[in-house]
């Protein structure tokens, strides 16, 4: 016989790490701009200074904790962790395309001061204490945002004549040219993870070429645009390996030669075999969807693999099943066809 199924399931497990992956690299540029500062000097490390490292600690310190709770949420299958799974996606945008963007400047300056010969020696004769007027340091203490109070930190090292509401626009300027000064750099950064996460060259443009507005807003855009489709391309090759380990487990022959990438439908199609002529066939798309399709079979014996197949995507492998509809059923003495599409990534902003 023929028939086909549509299948409606949440897979919280693979979203979950897909978005944790992506956290985790951007946990790991906070960590290395604190290695970066700890090995310049501890000469580079005034008071204003390790200020600043604790900003970037408390940042990363978040991040973590949020990571933490999703993996925790999703190994135990709560069906909250793909709200939290989410959270922590908008998060990591913010986090990638202002805050970084915001450290990586403030850190050149600190790193460029530092390693002018003329700074340098002022720093080292006052053995790394950096003296500033009781005025200027109630300027800084006044400015609520930490990011803020840095560049106007570093407008007044820039220029010690500033005083009063004149440092306090100096600091604005510096902060406000950071994304047009850093533009060129994010492009980089975001084309290359595109790249590493090995996504189509078309899309790869159409993340890069859509961004409209001021810098600031052209990171932003490009940043969430791209985290999208990274952590797609993730969920759609994390459900490809469930498949091919869940129909392996059916006795089935999966040659990497029988999975091709259909570029101009945005698919991967798999095919795999048995020795005695059962065919499976699936297609895993990037919006989330795969479509199965078993062949070959004599009346109802497809059952024999279909139902352990799909009791082992649920309880083995996390795909809960939330609806199930037969959309059409044909008897056929020689085969049985069915057709199943999984919806994996349901809640992608």
């Amino acid at each position: 016989m023929s028939h086909q199924v549509v299948i409606n399931y949440e897979q919280i497990g693979i979203q979950c790490e897909s978005i944790c992956e992506v956290a985790e690299k951007r946990l790991q540029e906070l960590e290395d701009m604190i290695a970066q500062i700890d090995k310049s000097s501890s000469k580079l490390l005034d008071a204003e200074s390790k200020r600043f490292v604790e900003e970037i600690k408390k940042e990363r310190d978040n991040l973590l904790k949020h990571i933490n709770i999703v993996k925790q949420q999703a190994k135990d299958r709560q069906l909250s962790s793909t709200w939290q799974a989410q959270e922590l996606q908008h998060q990591v945008d913010i986090l990638s395309s202002r805050k970084i963007v915001q450290y990586k400047e403030l850190l050149k300056h600190l790193l460029k001061r530092y390693l002018s010969k003329s700074k340098r020696r002022d720093i080292e004769q006052l053995d790394g204490a950096i003296i500033i007027p009781d005025e200027i340091q109630r300027v800084l203490d006044n400015i609520q945002d930490e990011v803020q109070r840095h560049f106007t930190y570093i407008a007044f090292l820039n220029d010690t004549t500033l005083k009063g509401n004149e440092l306090i626009v100096a600091g604005q300027h510096l902060m406000g040219g950071t994304f047009e000064s850093r533009i060129e750099e994010e492009k980089a950064r975001i084309r290359a993870e595109l790249e590493e996460a090995r996504l189509d060259k078309t899309m790869i443009e159409k993340v890069m070429s859509e961004a409209k507005g001021t810098a600031e807003e052209q990171i932003q855009i490009m940043q969430s645009a791209a985290t999208t489709e990274i952590v797609g391309e993730k969920v759609r090759k994390k459900s490809l390996k469930i498949i091919m380990q869940a129909i392996e487990a059916r006795g089935f022959i999966v040659d990497k030669k029988n999975i091709k990438i259909q570029r101009e439908t945005n698919e991967v199609v798999l095919v795999a075999l048995k020795a005695s002529g059962e065919k499976a066939e699936f297609r895993v798309f990037l919006d989330g969807k795969f479509i199965y399709n078993f062949r070959g079979y004599q009346g109802q014996a497809c059952q024999q693999d279909i139902e352990p197949f799909m009791k082992d995507l649920e309880e083995v492998y996390g795909m809960h099943v939330k609806s199930t509809q037969e959309i059409w059923s044909n008897p056929d003495k020689n085969s049985t066809m069915k057709y199943n599409t999984f919806n994996t990534n349901k809640n992608r902003r």
